[in-house]
């Protein structure tokens, strides 16, 4: 089946009933084309138009709370101890708004209608811009989890070597190395149009991917999966482990007895934040791979199946992608609930805004 008989099947499937009584339905093409093209009155549609709208809400909230706590004053007081991993969350801040604000709009105007509208440019935005956005993400995770680990190992040297400059070089890296990863994207992504029906005047313009051959998409996809998922998510809940287990021993070893009071607290104090940071990475990493992994594998089996993909199949994957984009409107959650790291710098902003 090709891609016209394919994208005509699938609009009249979800046609209503009363479409094909219509008495305009080889008269007035623009009636057609809005009737057959919009699919507001389906239920999944519905339902994804209630949850983007929710974790638009959310996200875009939660990360402007964020970068605003993460880059004022008294949040830069109450994490001087961790200036690297602030200036990474940050970072990590900007590439979920980004997320919200470009990815989330467009994905639901394009479910809730059909034909591509929004031109070639954001044909191929949009789709570079999730993709670099997640890869930034998971790999400023990555540089976190590789910052802790060493501040816990060894925290004179961690001082020494994550300086301010270094960090904003790896912040740099990080979307130097994601934009060339997902370059392909951006390349093989463009806008077209199908002629749906002989003698009508009615063409659908879509944006996707197109290829080569097939073949090279499926190994595209799988290198995705290994270098921006397995890997990394591997490696830091790792380090995440190793982390939280040198802390736990830490405490338990029972060091600062021989200290003063005043010392003993000031000790325990630290201890206890690079614990709450340590969960928080974890926190992170866990929510990144709960909320990508139907998406990753909904895509690697839709290639396998190219040419007959199951209509459950089908059906799922926009669910799957809702959920992958939510972890950038969750992430924020992390930060202030788990991490604790700007927790009370929230209830501080709402205090001074009254």
């Amino acid at each position: 089946m090709d891609l016209t008989s394919s994208v005509f099947l699938h609009c009249l499937q979800s046609a209503p009933a009363s479409f094909f009584n219509s008495t305009f339905f080889f008269q007035d093409n623009a009636a057609l084309e809005w009737q057959l093209f919009l699919t507001i009155q389906e239920p999944g549609t519905i339902i994804l138009t209630v949850l983007y709208s929710i974790s638009f809400l959310v996200g875009f909230f939660g990360n402007v709370m964020s970068l605003k706590v993460l880059l004022s004053q008294h949040g830069s007081m109450r994490l001087s101890g961790a200036s690297a991993t602030r200036c990474l969350l940050i970072n990590l801040a900007v590439c979920d708004l980004a997320v919200v604000c470009v990815c989330m709009p467009v994905t639901l105007g394009h479910r809730i209608y059909t034909p591509w509208v929004y031109g070639d440019f954001l044909c191929r935005a949009v789709p570079f811009t999730q993709a670099v956005s997640v890869s930034s993400s998971v790999l400023s995770i990555t540089v976190i989890s590789i910052s802790r680990y060493y501040a816990v190992h060894s925290p004179l040297q961690s001082r020494a070597y994550f300086t301010r400059r270094r960090i904003l070089a790896s912040v740099t890296i990080v979307w130097l190395v994601s934009s060339v990863i997902c370059m392909p994207v951006a390349i093989v992504t463009r806008r077209d149009e199908v002629a749906l029906i002989e003698g009508l005047a009615i063409v659908l313009p879509v944006c996707g991917e197109v290829w080569p051959q097939p073949r090279l998409r499926q190994v595209y996809n799988v290198l995705l999966f290994s270098a921006l998922y397995c890997l990394p998510v591997g490696f830091n809940l790792t380090l995440a482990f190793l982390t939280y287990r040198r802390l736990r021993s830490t405490g338990s070893e029972g060091r600062f007895t021989e200290l003063d009071p005043r010392s003993q607290a000031l000790h325990e104090t630290r201890l206890q934040g690079r614990r709450q940071i340590a969960r928080m990475v974890a926190a992170l990493v866990l929510l990144f791979a709960l909320s990508w992994l139907p998406m990753y594998v909904t895509d690697i089996w839709l290639d396998r199946e190219l040419r007959h993909p199951p209509d459950w199949l089908l059906q799922t994957r926009p669910f799957a992608q809702w959920l992958g984009l939510t972890n950038s409107s969750l992430n924020p959650f992390c930060y202030c609930f788990i991490g604790d790291l700007h927790r009370s710098n929230i209830f501080f902003f709402m205090r001074v805004s009254k």
